[in-house]
C-alpha cells in the first residue's frame, strides 16, 4: 500500500465522515463528502453532511487565515497570498469570508506599494535591493493566463537550483499535481498525486504530499510523509527544514530539537542545523539557547535574514550593542540604490539608541510613503520627532497615530506610554 493511501483514506460513506469529524480530520471530511452519493440520503443526513463540511471548511480556513496573516506581518507576501487564497476557497461563514477578503486586500496593498524594479539594470546590479528578484519581460493578464510550464517555472524559482532541475524531469502528471498544489488547489492536488504510479512516489513525491497535508490541517500525516522523504533522501535539507517548522507549529519543540541534533550527529550542514535550533529555541522563548546557537549559525556562514534578525535582537536585549548593530547593518536596505542604506530594522535600532536621527527620519518618512496603510511608520516618525526635540510636532502626530484602528496593540501601548511620560 502506497504512502498516499496510508495517509489519506478515501472512505466514501457517512460513518467515515462522522469518524473523521470526531477525530477532527477536517481535510478528510471534505474529501469524503465529495465522494458520498447523496441521492439515497435522508434530509437529516444531508443536513449533517452540510453542517460537517461547513465546520471543516471554516476550521481549515481559519488556520490558513492565521498563517497568512503571520506571513504577511513577516513580509512573505507570496506565501501569505497562497494561504489566504486557500482560506478563501475553504471559508463558508460570511464573517470568515469577509476576514479573508480583508486580509487579501492587505496583501494587495502591500504588494502594490513595493517599488517597481526595472527589467534590466547596469549601475545597480550589485545592490541587494535591486537584485533580490527578477522581473518578467512580459506582463500577464486575466485574458492571457500562464500555461503549465510558465507556472512551473514561477514556482521552481523559489526552490534550490539542483532540486528544481529534478522537478523538471518529473512526469507531466506529477507536475500537474505539483502546480495545482501551489495554486491553492490542495484537495485536487492530493487526488492527482493519488493517481500516480508507485514508481513516481520518490522523495519529491513524499515532500509535496507532506507539505500538502500540513496545509490541509493534517500536520501528523504531513510529518509522516516528510520523514519518509528524508528516509529516501537523507540530504533533502528542504524537507528537513519543513519538518522542523511543522513540529514547531504543532508545539512539539523537543521533538524538533532532538531531530536537528540527530542531523548534527550525522554531519549535516552545521550552519543549517544551528539556524534551525536558533529558530526553535526562539519560538520557545529560550533566549539564552537561541543566542547560543544563533552565534554558531552566523559564525558558520548562515546569512538567512530571519536568523540574522533574531540574533541581532537577542544581542540588543543582552546589551551587546556593537555586535547587535553590526548584524542589523547586514540586513539589506529597501527603496533602491539611492536611499540611505539603512534598513527599517536598523532604523528602529538607531532610534532606540538615539543615533543618526536625521537619517532615521528619512527612512521612516520613506516607509510612510511606501506603506500608506501601515501606521507603524507614522508612529516611528513621531517618536523620531520627539527624540530630535521637536516635541510639538511629535506629540501632535503621536496623538493621531495611537487612535488609528490599524495600529497593532503592542505599538499602541508603546505610543500611549510615550504620551504619558
Amino acid at each position: 500500500m502506497g504512502l498516499l493511501r496510508r495517509l489519506f483514506s478515501k472512505a466514501n460513506d457517512l460513518p467515515a465522515l462522522r469518524k473523521a469529524m470526531t477525530q477532527r480530520r477536517y481535510a478528510d471530511v471534505l474529501l469524503i463528502a465529495e465522494e458520498i452519493t447523496t441521492s439515497e440520503l435522508s434530509s437529516e443526513e444531508l443536513g449533517e453532511i452540510k453542517d460537517s463540511t461547513h465546520k471543516a471548511g471554516d476550521t481549515l480556513a481559519q488556520l490558513n487565515l492565521e498563517e497568512g496573516l503571520f506571513l504577511l506581518r513577516d513580509d512573505q507576501l507570496q506565501r501569505a497570498s497562497d494561504h489566504l487564497q486557500l482560506a478563501q476557497q475553504q471559508a463558508v461563514s460570511t464573517e470568515l469570508q469577509q476576514q479573508v477578503e480583508e486580509a487579501l486586500k492587505q496583501v494587495e496593498q502591500v504588494d502594490s506599494d513595493q517599488p517597481t524594479l526595472p527589467t534590466t539594470s547596469n549601475s545597480c546590479s550589485s545592490c541587494s535591493s535591486c537584485s533580490s528578484q527578477e522581473m518578467n519581460a512580459t506582463e500577464t493578464s486575466d485574458e492571457d493566463p500562464l500555461d503549465l510550464d510558465s507556472m512551473l517555472e514561477l514556482i521552481l524559482g523559489s526552490y534550490p537550483q539542483e532540486l528544481a532541475q529534478r522537478y523538471r524531469q518529473k512526469s507531466a502528471a506529477f507536475l500537474q499535481a505539483f502546480v495545482a498544489g501551489h495554486q491553492g488547489e490542495e484537495v485536487e492536488a492530493m487526488k492527482q498525486f493519488g493517481k500516480l504510479a508507485a514508481s513516481e512516489q520518490d522523495d519529491l513525491f513524499d515532500f509535496e504530499v507532506g507539505s500538502l497535508m500540513a496545509r490541509l490541517g493534517e500536520p501528523v500525516k504531513g510529518c509522516d510523509a516528510l520523514y519518509s522523504a528524508l528516509q529516501k533522501n537523507p540530504d533533502f535539507l528542504l524537507a528537513a527544514e519543513t519538518l522542523v517548522t511543522l513540529l514547531v507549529t504543532m508545539k512539539k519543540h523537543q521533538a524538533a530539537i532532538d531531530f536537528v541534533k540527530e542531523l548534527l550527529d550525522k554531519k549535516y550542514d552545521v550552519a543549517f542545523c544551528h539556524a534551525q535550533l536558533t529558530s526553535v529555541y526562539h519560538v520557545m522563548g529560550n533566549g539564552e539557547q537561541a543566542l547560543h546557537y544563533g552565534r554558531k549559525a552566523i559564525d558558520a556562514g548562515q546569512t538567512d535574514i530571519r536568523i540574522v534578525l533574531i540574533v541581532a535582537m537577542l544581542l540588543e536585549a543582552n546589551k551587546e550593542m556593537d555586535q547587535a548593530e553590526a548584524l542589523y547593518r547586514r540586513i539589506p536596505a529597501g527603496g533602491g540604490c539611492g536611499g540611505t542604506g539603512i534598513n527599517l530594522y536598523l532604523a528602529e535600532f538607531l532610534l532606540r539608541q538615539k543615533m543618526e536621527l536625521r537619517k532615521v527620519l528619512d527612512v521612516f518618512n520613506d516607509a510612510c510613503r511606501q506603506e500608506k496603510e501601515n501606521p507603524r511608520w507614522q508612529l516611528r516618525v513621531a517618536q523620531t520627532y520627539l527624540a530630535l526635540g521637536w516635541d510639538k510636532r511629535g506629540q501632535e502626530l503621536l496623538n493621531i497615530v495611537v487612535r488609528d484602528p490599524n495600529l497593532m496593540e503592542e505599538l499602541r501601548t508603546e505610543g500611549k506610554a510615550r504620551l504619558s511620560s
